[in-house]
């Protein structure tokens, strides 16, 4: 079933159906993402990001000027970090009860939106088009666009440890 038809049937605009198609499927994957991480290795996935980030950034385009040697490296390199990390940044996102859930959630959607961010800046804009809107395109990688999902996570953090600990 294609979700964007099922939404154009609905009456919305083909521009908004693809977004809202984005949303879900993200929704989805950070989900399962979440879960499967596990909350004490959402933090230290998203170090991982940061350092492949960083790295990803130091290496030149000269020696990597393929788009998906950049991809495997970068993604290599969270997979490698998070494998034999195992208990090098383990930090877990505390608390319990009822608003645990939602924020395992919400952390693991802002990790997703930060790679795919990263991800779709790594891809020429034609190719990473195929993919995406071009209005996601717009707010995932144009102008300060990376620079906002990388932050999002570590406000995200600070907000939720700061009220955990009142």
């Amino acid at each position: 079933m294609n979700l964007s038809q099922v939404f154009a049937g609905l009456g919305f605009s083909q521009k908004i159906t693809l977004d809202l198609t984005l949303f879900l499927v993200l929704a989805f994957v950070s989900f399962v993402f979440g879960m499967l991480i596990g909350r004490y290795r959402l933090v230290t996935v998203l170090i991982n990001i940061y350092v492949a980030v960083a790295i990803l950034g130091a290496v030149s385009v000269k020696l990597l000027p393929d788009y998906f040697n950049r991809l495997i490296l970068f993604f290599g390199i969270i997979v490698v970090l998070t494998i034999i990390g195992k208990k090098m940044f383990e930090i877990p996102i505390s608390g319990g009860g009822k608003g645990f859930l939602w924020r395992v959630f919400v952390m693991s959607f802002l990790e997703i939106m930060l790679v795919l961010s990263t991800t779709l800046a790594i891809v020429p804009k034609k190719i990473a088009l195929g993919y995406v809107s071009p209005s996601a395109y717009d707010y995932l990688v144009l102008n300060n666009a990376p620079l906002i999902w990388m932050l999002l996570p570590l406000v995200f953090m600070f907000l939720i440890n700061k009220k955990i600990s009142r």
